[in-house]
């Protein structure tokens, strides 16, 4: 008995050894990704090699030999994960087959390969508070670094009651301001500059309620001259249409926990292209990934409501 239980433990440990160099090879099989869909009154099937073709999904990974197929006026964007090009999909070009990947990497790359495998979570549990009157639940900046010197405050909750905003150091409140009447306050250039390396909270508070911390740190010189001169990088990519590279600088601010960035620039999006269920896709991710499973939830559910078929 005692055998067969040690066996089993060293099959599971070798499993889960193994486990990352499957899933990295199966990631490198990824040659494509699509960024936007848009099914307007038709539909955009997916047919993999030697596959059944299936409906087309937010952030769908293709592979050599994949074939995109729309009608009735239905498109689909692809961005190929070595960077090089991003494809609109339409009647004109359908179906459109997917090639292998170029030798030669794009500017879009790094981007791009964040934007594969990734998967919303199933398992949300509602916050609920009993007992306790509670104060605002604050959005941004939250959990997060920062690229951003002057972030905008951002809470929810007491709407029309004035808060005191405070922001703390490691030595204590380095800004505060009284009486704020809206649900948000931008962090002026005339406060003391944040301090790279160094953790933050900051609350909305009003007298009597409990007030919610939340933290963010600044990013140093270096590391944030980096990241922007990628953002620049995407944002000078041809023939790439503005949502799309709105996803992909979401998708890269997110892998480096760039979350307040990362949201401003998907809600920025979102106004222009308030149809496109791979922004709210990601901004469920921002949510998640900041603890606000509800505000994650929502998204997430926007996003699978915008994917279903239309009459």
């Amino acid at each position: 008995m005692i055998r067969k239980t040690m066996l089993g433990i060293w099959i599971i440990a070798w499993m889960s050894a193994t486990a990352p160099s499957v899933r990295s090879a199966q990631s490198e099989d990824v040659v494509a990704v699509i960024t936007e869909i848009k099914f307007n009154k038709g539909d955009i099937q997916v047919a993999h090699p030697g596959k059944t073709a299936e409906r087309a999904a937010v952030l769908q990974s293709l592979y050599t030999g994949s074939k995109v197929q729309v009608s009735n006026g239905a498109t689909a964007t692809v961005v190929l994960t070595d960077g090089s090009r991003a494809v609109t999909v339409d009647e004109k070009n359908s179906p459109f087959e997917i090639k292998t990947a170029a030798k030669t990497a794009g500017r879009l790359k790094e981007a791009a390969g964040t934007l594969v495998g990734k998967k919303s979570s199933s398992n949300f549990v509602a916050l609920a508070v009993r007992g306790k009157t509670r104060g605002p639940t604050l959005l941004a900046p939250r959990e997060t670094k920062l690229l951003t010197a002057t972030p905008r405050f951002q809470w929810v909750g007491m709407e029309g009651q004035p808060s005191a905003v405070k922001v703390s150091g490691a030595e204590g409140v380095i800004w505060s301001v009284e009486n704020v009447a809206d649900t948000q306050i931008v962090y002026p250039a005339s406060a003391p500059a944040l301090q790279s390396g160094v953790s933050y909270s900051w609350s909305a508070e009003r007298r009597g309620v409990t007030a919610e911390k939340a933290v963010f740190s600044f990013l140093g010189a270096e590391e944030s001259r980096a990241i922007k001169t990628r953002l620049t990088e995407i944002d000078a990519s041809d023939g790439v249409s503005k949502t799309t590279l709105a996803i992909l600088k979401g998708s890269f601010l997110i892998s480096k926990e760039l979350y307040y960035d990362a949201r401003e620039t998907l809600l920025e999006a979102a106004k222009s292209d308030p149809q496109e269920p791979t922004l709210y896709f990601l901004l469920g991710e921002v949510y998640e990934k900041t603890g606000l499973k509800n505000l994650a939830q929502e998204a997430y559910s926007e996003a699978e409501l915008l994917t279903e078929r239309k009459p």
